[in-house]
């Protein structure tokens, strides 16, 4: 497992050596695909792809299948996830964890590479050019994008908080700010509060985080343009024109008349598919009707909640509000390692409170 988790988090890295020629870049990007290769598959994630992959054909929406086929892949090697140590994978990962955050501080010192500067004028990369070549230089390191960076560095904030070391701590949260995605960035202060500030963890509580980021993405979006403007902020995580435009293609969808059923899915015909939702309730919803997206979100969430799961769902629903998540093989390779390992911590908590109870009955 350990060659799979350096392989995705480093192969954005080595992809963009390619963008010389978009036919070499185009076919290699699927290489990262092999890391889900396993023997043992999930029967119940068998049964979840077999319901959406019907559930897209019937509603129409058969040419979004490409889209959710990697996040399918990933369900069905849950066991491969399952079996692989948390703390284990990221104490040996730990110096990968040191050469990728110096080489963010790196790009946010002196700017990107002329790899890089190639990548990005070559149109291959994940956005437009000017989003770029600003001002406010926004790291990305290895990684795929700014989310996939700021996750990794949010893994590594749990790991280090549990282990109480204050120093690699503080080191992770100025990564954090660092890295620059505004919504992991809020969604991992939540599940930190929670966690380690209230330590609260249970289902309830999650719940509870779930409305906290609803209330905290609300803000940005009614209150928080009043005091701040694209022109006056001084860093991206204050920034609002690209979050304002996400807000308003969703005011678009949702007023131009285009919802023909929210109980089967949106009519997508009618929509601009140039764009994206940016938001994983208003996409499962558009694809899968309100019943649909309650049961995709209720297959990941039906799990025993122990600390380690309610700090990453916490950060996966609250970076819900802010991006069609589930597309980003990346990312969601990392979010399965994060909630779906086994702690071996948490592990030997239980034995002690099982050997207790023993004792005191």
């Amino acid at each position: 497992m350990f060659f799979r988790f350096i392989l995705v988090n480093i192969f954005s890295f080595i992809k963009r050596f390619f963008a010389f020629n978009a036919t070499i870049y185009n076919t290699i990007v699927f290489i990262p695909l092999l890391t889900v290769l396993t023997i043992r598959i999930s029967k119940k994630a068998l049964f979840f792809v077999f319901f959406f992959s019907i559930l897209l054909l019937i509603t129409g929406n058969i040419d979004a299948y490409g889209k959710f086929i990697m996040y399918f892949l990933l369900l069905l090697a849950i066991p491969m996830f399952k079996q692989t140590s948390f703390e284990g994978l990221l104490n040996k990962s730990f110096y990968f964890f040191i050469l990728v955050s110096l080489y963010g501080i790196s790009q946010k010192l002196f700017g990107y590479s002329s790899v890089e500067i190639n990548w990005i004028q070559s149109g291959l990369s994940f956005a437009d050019e000017r989003e770029f070549i600003s001002n406010d230089i926004r790291p990305f390191s290895t990684f795929a994008s700014m989310p996939e960076f700021t996750f990794f560095i949010a893994i590594y904030l749990y790991h280090f908080s549990v282990q109480k070391k204050k120093l690699l701590i503080l080191f992770s949260f100025m990564m954090l700010y660092l890295a620059g995605s505004r919504g992991v960035f809020i969604s991992t202060l939540v599940a930190y509060f929670f966690v380690f500030i209230w330590g609260k963890s249970n289902r309830k509580y999650l719940i509870l985080s779930f409305f906290t980021s609803l209330l905290l993405f609300l803000f940005l979006v009614f209150i928080f343009p009043i005091f701040f403007s694209s022109d006056q902020a001084s860093s991206r995580m204050l920034a609002y024109g690209t979050f304002n435009g996400r807000v308003e293609f969703l005011d678009k969808v949702l007023s131009n008349g285009s919802i023909s059923n929210l109980f089967t899915g949106l009519d997508l015909t009618v929509l601009d598919l140039e764009n994206t939702f940016d938001n994983l309730y208003f996409m499962l919803i558009a694809h899968f009707g309100i019943f649909g997206a309650i049961y995709f979100l209720y297959f990941f969430l039906k799990q025993k909640i122990n600390r380690k799961n309610f700090y990453f769902l916490t950060i996966f629903l609250g970076y819900g509000f802010y991006a069609d998540m589930v597309f980003s093989y990346y990312l969601m390779f990392l979010v399965f390692f994060a909630v779906y390992s086994y702690s071996d911590l948490i592990n030997e908590d239980n034995n002690i409170n099982k050997t207790l109870d023993t004792i005191s009955n």
